[in-house]
């Protein structure tokens, strides 16, 4: 393993985490990056898509969508201290969790359209090689009621897994949960 470029080593990140923290430690250890610098190979899409200010501009478009939504429901939340956070996707379902918004992130990293995905259950970017013990662990924390985080391999449209990491929170009108925001961030 030592040989290995890690720019190289797709998917070594979601290996390690699989493992409990004794074999972690030990497979990181036997680790060892070349000292080489990969040269930059794609400055053209850096600059032009992930500029500060475009995802400033991002956030900010997605910020005033979520206060919308937040007036037309009657949220009680306040969205800035959760949109500060590090995400690629926002997915906002009902209480069904069927989605009734996402941003353009959502598209960007799953390929699927906000229109097809209205009216769908997230569970429609799962696909045979999802955990069910990772299904029936969010279910399980939707009950409580309480924001959290999860892991789970999904499928974009071109069938191309991916794991995502979720961040859950409940959206209450008068204390009642009516809908659910997601943060997804795809991890590579």
């Amino acid at each position: 393993m030592a040989n290995y470029n890690l720019w190289n080593m797709k998917g070594l990140d979601i290996f390690l985490q699989s493992l409990n923290e004794t074999e972690r430690k030990k497979y990181i250890a036997g680790i060892q990056p070349k000292s080489c610098i990969s040269p930059l190979m794609s400055w053209g899409i850096s600059s032009e898509f992930f500029t500060p200010s475009t995802l400033l501009q991002s956030q900010k478009e997605d910020s005033e969508t979520l206060l919308r939504l937040a007036n037309q429901f009657q949220w009680k939340i306040n969205f800035s201290e959760i949109i500060n956070r590090s995400y690629d996707a926002l997915v906002v379902t009902d209480v069904s969790q069927k989605i009734i918004w996402t941003n353009p992130g959502f598209f960007k990293m799953t390929g699927y359209s906000e229109s097809y995905a209205i009216g769908k259950r997230p569970s429609f970017l799962q696909g045979k090689e999802t955990s069910t013990e990772t299904k029936v662990a969010i279910r399980e924390k939707i009950q409580l009621d309480k924001p959290f985080i999860q892991k789970i391999l999904n499928y974009k449209k071109d069938q191309e897994e991916y794991w995502c990491q979720i961040q859950i929170f409940p959206i209450k009108t008068n204390g009642i949960t009516t809908h659910y925001l997601a943060l997804e961030t795809e991890m590579l």
